[in-house]
């Protein structure tokens, strides 16, 4: 997308935007803003009951440039689990798998697991990270080296299925399943993989199919292959140096998906308009399961923060070059979605404790939206699943 060719008009949307929202809201975001580097590039929407706000600017040269980058393709990293959940609840909710059931069930014969502990992992310990299995079984070490002489800015580059079989035939779990919550990229890998398995095809095939196409998702893609190169945001490592995009085969089904902000837009609208008992009111389900940050829980992949001030379901994800954060208070029907070009490990995307800023920001952004029990207004609905 030509950014020079639309800068008038973004400039445009960009004071239509700041001018309907109340000043802390406002405030938050040109704070935000300031604190960004050097060729930072951020894709910012809001959604109220009945009105969504898109936001997007630049920073060369030490000013803030406007610019219309809603359809614009950053990574967004861990928020792919949430994809991946909902492809398992899918699932479960045609009858073909069950919440409780243990994945060795799942499994074809060629994947059996032979430990008798990992047998009993369920789908919903895989969902909600307390199946005990490892994040980084020791038949990952070669891989991981291979990574490091080869791909460095690449770590997942070469960990294929194979890698974690072995681990399941010949190793221990870290803990019992369901004893206590570990986050774990390879767990949703694997969810990804058992689900795609009942589908005879592949997570990818399947998220495009399940997922992007129904709900419209025009400029999503599970992996970087097929992005267009005009859409895709250049991204920056933690130097700040341009840095490619993260290629993970057996790790995708954890935080391989490339989006944009209209797009995140959709799915977080999908969840806050869904009607009671589908798929996306059945994601938003809260479990008491401690998610290891203060006040925080989990649920069907997404993370519950519960505190006096409201209930908000939400996500984030970092690759070597981009950072996103999702967010949704279901009763007030309000939502947030950051996506920016830096990676999390670069100075100006923490604070002084090596917090997530994006995070703080993300939260305390749609916390300024309004109060808890505000009416919803009036909205077109989402167009959700088929069965199909």
């Amino acid at each position: 997308m030509n950014k020079n060719v639309l800068l008038l008009p973004a400039f445009l949307l960009a004071t239509n935007f700041f001018q309907a929202q109340p000043l802390s809201t406002r405030a938050i975001i040109e704070e935000y803003i300031r604190t960004l580097p050097e060729q930072a590039e951020a894709a910012i929407g809001i959604i109220r009951p009945d009105t969504v706000y898109r936001l997007g600017f630049l920073i060369r040269d030490g000013e803030t440039i406007p610019i219309d980058n809603s359809q614009d393709v950053f990574e967004i990293g861990s928020i792919t689990k949430t994809f991946t959940g909902a492809l398992a609840l899918d699932q479960v909710m045609k009858g073909n798998m069950e919440l409780e059931g243990p994945i060795a069930n799942y499994l074809p014969k060629r994947d059996r697991i032979n430990s008798e502990k990992a047998e009993q992992v369920t789908l919903k310990q895989l969902l909600t990270h307390t199946s005990g299995l490892s994040n980084g079984p020791a038949s990952f070490i070669l891989p991981y080296l291979r990574a490091q002489l080869f791909a460095a800015d690449n770590p997942h580059r070469y960990i294929k299925w194979k890698h974690y079989r072995k681990y399941l035939r010949n190793e221990k779990l870290d803990s019992p399943p369901g004893e206590k919550w570990a986050y774990n990229n390879c767990g949703f890998s694997l969810l990804g993989h058992i689900v795609a398995e009942q589908e005879h095809t592949s997570w990818e095939e399947l998220a495009c199919r399940r997922l992007f196409k129904p709900l419209g998702m025009h400029h999503t893609y599970a992996t970087g292959e097929g992005v267009p190169p005009g859409l895709l945001v250049q991204g920056y490592d933690e130097k700040g140096k341009p840095a490619g995009l993260w290629d993970m085969d057996f790790i995708n089904p954890a935080g391989s998906i490339k989006s944009c902000l209209e797009d995140m837009l959709l799915w977080a609208g999908a969840h806050l308009q869904a009607p009671e008992g589908s798929l996306f009111d059945v994601m938003k389900q809260r479990y008491d399961i401690p998610a290891g940050w203060d006040d925080n829980f989990m649920g069907n992949a997404w993370i519950h923060r519960v505190k006096d001030t409201g209930h908000i379901i939400w996500h984030g994800g970092a690759t070597g070059a981009y950072r996103a954060f999702t967010a949704f208070d279901d009763s007030r029907k309000t939502g947030v979605v950051i996506l920016t070009n830096f990676s999390s490990h670069h100075p100006n995307m923490k604070d002084e404790e090596g917090k997530s800023k994006i995070r703080q920001y993300g939260f305390r952004l749609l916390e300024s939206l309004g109060g808890a029990g505000q009416e919803a207004g009036k909205s077109e609905p989402l167009p959700l699943l088929s069965d199909e």
